[in-house]
């Protein structure tokens, strides 16, 4: 019997507690909406009017004050609806509280950013290397192109993926020096890659991943050859594996900035890092 009026004591005494450090707090939102529980999804149990008063918890629970309606009820109210003190609200004050209230519920509504799909532009730069010309030669070699990343991207399926079409105008700088001519042409670099992906919060992730490469160039050549200068072309295609880590940001609603280094493995074996930028599509 005792045991059973210490129990109910308890239960009486529990929203004293809970408002034991408890502040005045003053209804600026139109039409604010207090909850059973702290979530916007949880039933709504009253709607409160601008310039209404109540009590309210000095700690917040994720974006969301305990409110006392009146003696035993309580409820959760989300703090862009309402302002600790007692305060003259205004037409100002109302429309602050809007546009707080659309913030909160714009970024509830992205999707979580690693459940997010990207694509943009893209640059690499690599220190690409090939055999050529009696030797192994190596030079630092600008990519531009496109970048598609995260789920459902080229096909569909729970992979996370980072697919990328770069292009190189020209040759590697290693052909005029060792011809003393000009050289042209072009580079193109197909790669796909399999991502594990961990989430850093809201906004941020980093990965790491590995698939396949196809590269192929072509490069028109000059060799003077004592008495005239002769052109030929070299083309060459080549089959690897490229590695890749990584890091990605959220930038904004709609964008985000993804930045890697990666390990290429075909005829030769060279390196790049590559800085690109996504649109949510």
């Amino acid at each position: 019997m005792r045991s059973s009026l210490l129990a109910f004591l308890i239960l009486m005494l529990i929203p004293f507690v809970s408002f034991a450090q408890a502040q005045k707090g003053t209804i600026v939102g139109e039409d604010a909406q207090v909850y059973r529980d702290p979530d916007f999804d949880a039933p709504v149990i009253a709607t409160l009017k601008p310039g209404q008063v109540f009590a309210i918890s000095k700690g917040k629970k994720g974006p969301f004050y305990k409110i006392r309606l009146k003696r035993g009820t309580v409820g959760w109210i989300a703090d862009s609806d309402i302002r600790a003190g007692v305060l003259k609200v205004t037409e100002t004050t109302q429309a602050e509280a809007q546009e707080e209230k659309e913030k909160k519920e714009a970024e509830e509504s992205l999707n979580p950013f690693f459940a997010s799909r990207y694509w943009g532009p893209v640059v690499e730069y690599l220190n690409y290397t090939e055999d050529t010309m009696g030797q192994e030669r190596s030079a630092g070699v600008m990519f531009y192109g496109l970048k598609w990343s995260g789920f459902n991207t080229l096909f569909s399926g729970e992979v996370y993926t980072d697919a990328n079409l770069l292009f190189s105008s020209g040759a590697p700088s290693y052909y005029k020096d060792a011809t003393g001519q000009s050289a042209g042409g072009y580079i193109i670099n197909a790669n796909f890659l399999l991502q594990t992906v961990t989430p850093l919060g809201t906004s941020a992730l980093w990965y790491y991943g590995f698939g396949p490469m196809l590269r192929y160039s072509h490069f028109d050549l000059h060799l003077y050859d004592g008495t005239q200068v002769n052109a030929y072309s070299a083309d060459d295609m080549a089959l690897g594996v490229v590695f890749d880590v990584g890091a990605a940001y959220r930038i904004s609603r709609k964008f985000s900035v993804r930045t890697d280094a990666k390990y290429y493995w075909e005829k030769n074996r060279y390196f790049g890092i590559g800085l690109g930028v996504g649109y949510d599509f």
